[in-house]
This record gives C-alpha cells, sequence and structure tokens, in this order.
C-alpha cells in the first residue's frame, strides 16, 4: 500500500474567524504548507443579524473587520511560502461555503466544528450535517482539540482509523485511507448482532477489504464490535490516539432530528482529530443508496 498517494490542490478552509477557528485554520494551514496546495479562506457574513436599521453600522463594521483580518492573515501566510488568498461573503453560510468550493474547484473544504461548547454543538447540527452531505470533495472537521495532532496534517497521518459497514461508500472511505496513513491503519466494524459466527465472518471480510501489511510497509488492524456505531468508532479512536478518522459522507442531507441518529456527526462530536467525510463520484444504484443511509 503506497502512503500519500492523495494530493490536495486547493484546500478551501471556512472560518468565521471566532476563538476557535485558528485551530481550524492551523490545520488547514500545515496540509498546505506540506503539499504546496492553494489555500482559499472563506468568511461568510450572515446578514440576518444585521437586518434591522440599526444594524447596517454594525454590518459595515463586521465587514472591514473581516476583510483586515483576513489580509493580515494572507500576508503573514505568504511569507511563510503558503499560496493563500481570501473572500468574504455575505449570505446563507452553508450555500456560501458551498458556492466557494465550487467557484474553487476545491479538492478539500475544512471546518472547524467547536464542538465542546453549547453553540460549538449547535453550529454543528446546523452547518456541519448540510455540509457533509452536500460538499462535493472531501470534508475535513476540526475540533478544537486539533491542535496536537497538526505535525502530522498532510503530511501522512500516522495512525487511521476508518470505519465500514461494507457499503460502496465505505469502501471507497477505505480506499482514501489506506493512501494517506504513514504508519498504522485500523479499520474497524461494528456489527449489528452478538452473534460470534457472524462476527466472525465479518472479521474476514475486512481482512478481504484490507488484507493485512498489504505493502510490508503500514500493519493493519481489524475490529470488530457490537454495539452503538457511533460510540465504538469515537471509542477506538481516542483509545488508538488517532490522528485522523476516515468515514463515508451521507448520501442525503440530514435533517436537524437526525442530528442525535447520524453516526457521522455524532463521531464528528466525540472525537478530539479531524475527521474526513468521503464519498464516491460515480452514480450509486437504489439498493447502494440503501445500505449507505443505513449507516447515515
Amino acid at each position: 500500500m503506497e502512503t500519500n498517494k492523495l494530493k490536495f490542490g486547493t484546500i478551501v478552509v471556512a472560518t468565521d474567524l471566532g476563538s476557535t477557528a485558528s485551530t481550524t485554520l492551523r490545520y488547514a494551514q500545515a496540509i498546505a504548507r506540506f503539499q504546496g496546495s492553494t489555500l482559499v479562506i472563506v468568511h461568510v457574513i450572515d446578514p440576518v443579524g444585521y437586518a434591522f436599521p440599526d444594524g447596517a453600522p454594525d454590518f459595515a463594521v463586521a465587514d472591514k473587520a473581516a476583510r483586515d483580518e483576513l489580509r493580515r492573515i494572507e500576508a503573514e501566510k505568504r511569507d511563510e511560502g503558503i499560496q493563500i488568498h481570501s473572500v468574504v461573503e455575505t449570505g446563507v453560510i452553508c450555500e456560501r461555503i458551498l458556492q466557494a468550493v465550487c467557484d474553487h474547484h476545491a479538492d478539500l473544504l475544512v471546518v472547524g466544528t467547536g464542538a465542546k461548547s453549547r453553540l460549538g454543538k449547535v453550529a454543528l447540527g446546523t452547518v456541519a450535517r448540510q455540509l457533509v452531505a452536500r460538499t462535493p470533495c472531501p470534508i475535513l472537521t476540526v475540533s478544537p482539540e486539533a491542535n496536537t495532532h497538526l505535525p502530522w496534517a498532510g503530511g501522512g497521518w500516522r495512525r487511521v482509523l476508518v470505519a465500514t459497514e461494507f457499503s460502496p461508500i465505505s469502501r471507497f472511505a477505505l480506499s482514501y485511507a489506506q493512501q494517506i496513513v504513514h504508519e498504522q491503519l485500523v479499520v474497524v466494524h461494528v456489527a449489528r448482532c452478538l452473534d460470534e459466527g457472524k462476527c466472525a465472518n465479518c472479521r474476514e471480510r475486512l481482512r478481504f477489504l484490507a488484507p493485512f501489511n498489504e505493502s510490508h510497509t503500514v500493519p493493519v488492524d481489524h475490529v470488530v464490535v457490537s454495539g452503538n456505531a457511533a460510540d465504538s468508532i469515537a471509542e477506538h479512536a481516542n483509545k488508538l490516539h488517532a490522528d485522523l478518522v476516515v468515514l463515508g459522507a451521507p448520501v442525503n442531507e440530514l435533517t436537524p432530528d437526525e442530528f442525535h441518529s447520524s453516526t457521522v456527526l455524532q463521531v464528528i462530536s466525540q472525537v478530539s482529530c479531524p475527521v474526513l467525510c468521503v464519498r464516491s463520484s460515480r452514480t450509486t444504484s437504489q439498493q447502494e443508496v440503501i445500505e449507505e443511509v443505513a449507516y447515515a
């Protein structure tokens, strides 16, 4: 298995320029620096908060402050050799971020979660649940605790955990993980049964999909467990001290009611390391969609 085959030519990072945004920016910058990527910083101002007459001056102040801060970041990172530019957009946050991804033909979208705070969890529920299902390129979510994982950002993630339930999209996620892992790959399947015989069959399927030490360089651990999928994946990621978790993205946009039942969103909110959500570019059959939705 060859490592570091995936390259992100253009990285879009969405930021609110708040107190938790610095980790997200640093992580995106670390990837861009290592891979020689072009970094596009997108800041969206939601006009709803400035929709009243008294809010107009505040809107102008917010716009100027954002542009000044982004110019400062651009100058600083250009001095470090990073190709960078920024845009300030006005409108519905998710729509403007998605438009920026398309306009710049992004290979990766990086967003922060702020998942440890109450406000962050609300943002995760309203923004990430839309983006993970609609972003055409892979999306990387970064928590405020991801600072400890910065040394391995983009340069060959050391320990990578990938979850699969054998659907086409999760197999595609596995192929991504195989291309970026540097030292250890852990492939996890959360079985929906407690039957030891069936679990043994699942383990054999994992070994078939990801043969142990295929290239004699990166060892592969195969883990089959029962229980809640999100809790099990997060538990193993934290126990492994994983530098990255890779998951298949949901097929359809998740509703607000599905936040607590979504494996993807619950994993994002529980782990400290970044989570990479990927989707296959090929068309899936109706049966494949059914399988994928069952794990979303």
